[in-house]
């Protein structure tokens, strides 16, 4: 029975361990209104944390969170630092993603219904790269 409460308590101190390694929390100073799926957010300072597939951003100021699901993605370009990348229609700008400092590898945020209309509207897409910091 103490083996089995101490094999249980292992796995339970390790498997913390893990999850917590697999957590990831940097900042931006966003300087423009944006939208992350159907939520509106306004300009300011934001942290971001991704947890198993879960992006959860939320406001320095503690007035607007939002959490959504995260697929894997890869870019073209390589920044030295890491960056959270926005697509932008007309004056209209859309979390797309954060990837990683030296590595093509991040993770892509979903198009919301309103992203995807707006994309088919307008035939260009500008975007928008603003580096994160580990805080």
């Amino acid at each position: 029975m103490k083996n089995l409460l101490f094999a249980t308590g292992l796995f339970v101190t390790f498997t913390g361990a893990i999850l917590t390694a697999q957590s990831t929390r940097v900042t931006a100073d966003i300087p423009f209104d944006f939208q992350m799926g159907k939520t509106w957010m306004p300009a300011g300072e934001y942290s971001f944390q991704r947890q198993s597939g879960v992006l959860t951003i939320r406001a320095a100021d503690g007035k607007h969170a939002a959490m959504t699901l995260t697929s894997p993605a890869s870019r073209h370009d390589v920044s030295q630092t890491p960056v959270v990348q926005f697509n932008r229609y007309g004056d209209t700008y859309f979390l797309s993603g954060l990837y990683d400092a030296d590595s093509r590898d991040g993770f892509a945020v979903p198009a919301s219904g309103k992203q995807r209309e707006l994309a088919r509207r307008m035939p260009t897409t500008d975007t928008t790269v603003i580096a994160l910091s580990r805080k």
